[in-house]
């Protein structure tokens, strides 16, 4: 099992409602999803994510609210040990992933504020079209789907 990767990290405002996130970009996804918005990550390059996540985070000290791992699940454990540092931070964590079964997801729950998954179809549209397959979560005691915040058109 790979180690996790990371590309590049973004401030960003509408991937996480409510929220002002740091984006970090997992590389090596295994989805490889046909029309993925960003397909560079498919490929396993960058630098190791746990090694750097106390620095990355520590630099938006104070400006975000949340930290969103793009990608990150072809190596569980080493994505349960970054949500553990970013909760300990004090920080609300979110995972994107093109995984379209949440169960697989189950044991980092306690670890995670929110939760997007499915893979991305074309036909179906993102998480901005009522006919989307992908699902967000608010997770809680349950999953709360909240997928229409996102809706567009």
């Amino acid at each position: 099992m790979e180690r996790l990767k990371f590309s590049n990290v973004d401030v960003v405002f509408q991937e996480v409602p409510d929220e002002v996130s740091l984006a970090i970009n997992i590389t090596g996804c295994p989805h490889r999803c046909k029309g993925c918005h960003s397909p560079y990550l498919c490929d396993y390059f960058g630098e190791l994510l746990l090694d750097n996540l106390i620095s990355l985070v520590s630099r938006y000290e104070g400006l975000i609210t949340c930290v969103c791992f793009m990608g990150g699940d072809q190596n569980l454990d080493e994505l349960k040990d970054a949500l553990k540092t970013v909760k300990d931070m004090g920080l609300k964590t979110c995972l994107y992933s093109g995984e379209d079964n949440v169960n697989v997801f189950f044991h980092l729950l306690p670890l995670l504020d929110y939760l997007k998954v499915g893979r991305y179809v074309e036909s179906l549209g993102g998480l901005s079209c009522k006919s989307t397959n992908q699902r967000f979560y608010k997770v809680g005691e349950n999953l709360i789907d909240i997928t229409e915040r996102f809706y567009t058109h």
